[in-house]
């Protein structure tokens, strides 16, 4: 009998899920040791001297920025396609973000964009490399430097890319990881924050020992978020509950289903939330440390599965690759301008596919700022997730290899 696809998996084992779910309530959540052990092999892990762990990637990014003291309406380059909240801490700063359209090939800042873009009040960029995909980074470094901005690298979605054999993460002023469900390396939410500066580490441990004292109840719904993907991302389980249930939910709420994680609160809020402030567990340090070790060899299957698909299906209109880059394919992505046809195709093939949850944030309604970003517009519509995480079989990847390219050529 053939299985379902799923789009995705979650990086830990079921019953690493299990246990914790029942260890948040009783294990002691504040041991400093295992917190800075996690943070000192993260940091040398990507090659910096030091790592904060913040509860999330946006609270990170809040406090690498409030540490600088930017006047109010200081420029910020900020790319178009982001989690919101990244938005809400920049104008909770006071700080006006500034939307550069991107590279349809390398998902990063456009270079010619970058220099229309740039005015005296520009004082900081945002550089993401989404869905695991390596820019030249080099120029956009140089470009930063030249024009003295504070460079901040997310590599939320490309943990051990590389440029030049040097790990992404490494290159700007701060560095910030996202550590939450879904990413390679997931400690059930966490924002690390990596750099060199001795003072500056010494200003983040005194915004660290602000934090409140961790919400059992708020790691509980994490690690609850966790378990429920894990287990719906089973095989079976996917099969013969998930996605009738997802078709169900689709009729629902029309569209939902295209996206990875369904659809998102757009509404722009009035005061960022207090959970964003909760202290990093060493309940999560721990996780972490378990898994650390295991991302690389995860990487290595999923990108020897990329190949094998990019190889066996040669009409897909995937993105170009980067000279001097190594990309890890968070996820893969393709680009198909009939994306619902396209995914209604997939599924009659037992192949599960879907669009980033991501939101385009340089056309958000409720926002006073907007952006003119084509090319990020055409990601956020038309770019598919093309199932090629670990664990597939030779079988499982040459049936998405066969129906990827027969969409290219019935679609396209």
């Amino acid at each position: 009998m053939q299985l379902f696809i799923p789009r995705g998996i979650i990086h830990h084992s079921l019953k690493d899920d299990t246990f914790s779910l029942f260890r948040v309530f009783y294990s002691n959540l504040s041991e400093k040791e295992y917190i800075n052990h996690f943070e000192e092999l993260f940091a040398k892990y990507i090659g910096k001297d030091f790592c904060t762990a913040f509860p999330l990637a946006r609270t990170a990014i809040y406090y690498a920025l409030k540490e600088r003291n930017f006047s109010p309406g200081t420029e910020i380059i900020m790319p178009p396609i982001s989690i919101k909240g990244i938005l809400d801490v920049i104008l909770d700063l006071g700080l006006k973000p500034v939307f550069v359209d991107i590279n349809k090939d390398t998902f990063c800042f456009d270079i010619k964009q970058l220099e229309e873009s740039v005015s005296p009040a520009t004082k900081a960029i945002l550089i993401t490399y989404l869905f695991g995909m390596v820019p030249n980074i080099y120029d956009l470094i140089a470009f930063s430097r030249k024009n003295n901005l504070f460079v901040i690298e997310d590599f939320s979605q490309c943990l051990n890319g590389k440029y030049k054999n040097k790990k992404v993460g490494g290159f700007g002023d701060v560095g910030v990881y996202s550590s939450s469900s879904l990413k390679t390396l997931d400690t059930y939410g966490g924002g690390l924050l990596v750099y060199d500066r001795k003072n500056l580490n010494k200003k983040m441990e005194e915004f660290k020992m602000s934090l409140k004292k961790t919400s059992r109840f708020n790691l509980f719904k994490k690690i609850l978020i966790n378990f429920t993907r894990n287990t719906a991302t089973q095989v079976l389980v996917f099969d013969f509950i998930v996605y009738p249930l997802l078709r169900a939910l689709d009729v629902i709420d029309p569209g939902s289903y295209l996206k990875q994680t369904g659809s998102r609160d757009r509404k722009m809020i009035k005061k960022l939330p207090s959970s964003w402030f909760d202290c990093f567990s060493s309940l999560q340090a721990r996780i972490g440390l378990k898994y650390l070790k295991k991302v690389v060899g995860s990487d290595k299957e999923r990108i020897k599965n990329v190949n094998q698909i990019k190889i066996k299906a040669p009409d897909v209109n995937f993105p170009k690759e980067v000279e001097g880059a190594t990309n890890v394919y968070w996820v893969l992505i393709a680009y198909f301008n009939q994306a619902v046809k396209v995914q209604s195709f997939f599924q009659s093939k037992k192949v599960d596919t879907a669009t980033s949850s991501l939101e385009l944030i340089s056309l958000l309604s409720d926002y006073p700022y907007r952006g003119n970003t084509p090319n990020a517009q055409k990601l956020h519509d038309c770019g598919l997730f093309i199932p090629a995480h670990a664990g597939l079989s030779t079988d499982q990847i040459d049936k998405v290899a066969e129906v990827s390219n027969k969409a290219a050529l019935a679609f396209e």
